[in-house]
């Protein structure tokens, strides 16, 4: 489609009228699925109106069992809301983001509005090299240490989005392990939970959801990861892993769906700085989906702020599987 026929009026605020081009928009999208996303639902779609990109959430995508407020799909959003802005950088868009931008739309999370193109925007744009990278990487963990200049440039990376990194420390940890071990528990007595997850998680997969060679080795004891097949049979196999990693709780000053959404936002922003520094992630968010444990979760960093995100952070032992990626064309619903 020709650009001078996807140009539209500017926002008002001194932006572009240009519009974007269709190679443009196929970099911007494919950037935006790279997001990480529970159980790898990618639970988005996105619009384009002239230089303005729409992300809205797509409900056939979104837990109902694991997820029935849609705090984790938010989360998701935000990440892919966040993948763009850095893909925008590269190509030398500033940007801005509004979230929950309009009351009649109450589906669309997040809106992006691009400036015209200059050259790239250096704090962002240098991220872009991380988007592929970056992956959640369920095996142990090497035991080296994470340099301090490095987790404060972790912190300043969710300082930046409006969200705070909480370290935990061994006492702290382990009483968040004695909670991780009795979810774990509890939710393979949890018969719909464990039908939800075989929707989308073992066995091979093509374009969502989490195959069974990313699932990572088996703990042979206790451990903290959290095992996505719990409740039904796998072939892995049993390693030994890291006694107590790096914890960090991302949480947010607001509990809603707007701060959802910019937790999303500071989550893709830290993984990416964490992968540039080739750190691995994973995620312990089990005990944030019910509700009882996710308040205890929230006493443990202070009580004062919101826990949305359990991040299990250091240098990888050895490599798992990625999960694979919707085309960008699937999430793609309009171009005006």
């Amino acid at each position: 489609m020709p650009a001078e026929q996807l140009t539209m009026p500017g926002d008002g605020g001194g932006r572009t009228n240009a519009a974007l081009t269709e190679d443009e928009v196929e970099i911007l999208l494919t950037a935006a699925v790279h997001a990480p996303s529970q159980h790898n639902t990618q639970p988005w779609r996105f619009e384009v109106h002239g230089p303005v990109i729409d992300v809205l959430i797509d409900e056939e995508r979104v837990l109902p069992i694991e997820d029935p407020a849609g705090r984790a799909a938010r989360i998701g959003i935000g990440a892919a809301a966040f993948n763009i802005r850095v893909a925008a950088a590269m190509l030398g868009h500033e940007t801005r983001i509004a979230v929950d931008p309009d009351p009649a739309r109450p589906g669309v999370a997040a809106r992006i509005f691009l400036a015209d193109r200059s050259a790239p925007v250096p704090e962002l744009g240098s991220l872009y090299g991380e988007l592929r990278r970056r992956h959640t990487y369920r095996g142990p963990l090497l035991s080296h240490p994470i340099a301090p200049k490095i987790l404060h440039r972790l912190d300043d990376a969710a300082d930046a989005e409006g969200a705070h990194l909480h370290w935990l420390d061994p006492a702290t940890s382990a009483r968040l392990h004695r909670l991780l071990e009795r979810t774990d528990t509890e939710e393979l007595r949890d018969e719909d939970r464990i039908h939800e997850r075989r929707r989308w998680i073992g066995s091979d997969r093509s374009d969502d959801g989490v195959q069974e060679s990313a699932l990572g080795s088996l703990p042979d004891l206790p451990a903290f990861v959290r095992d996505l097949s719990a409740g039904f049979d796998t072939r892995r196999d049993r390693v030994q892993y890291e006694t107590f990693p790096m914890i960090a709780v991302l949480s947010t000053p607001e509990e809603d769906a707007a701060g959802w959404t910019r937790a999303g936002l500071a989550l893709e922003r830290v993984l990416l700085v964490a992968t540039s520094y080739n750190l691995a992630t994973s995620f312990l968010n089990q005990v944030l989906e019910h509700s009882s444990s996710r308040h205890e979760v929230r006493d443990l960093i202070g009580g004062h702020a919101w826990p949305q995100m359990i991040l299990r952070i250091g240098y990888p032992a050895t490599s798992t599987g990625r999960t694979p990626r919707r085309d960008w064309h699937d999430t793609f619903d309009h171009w005006f």
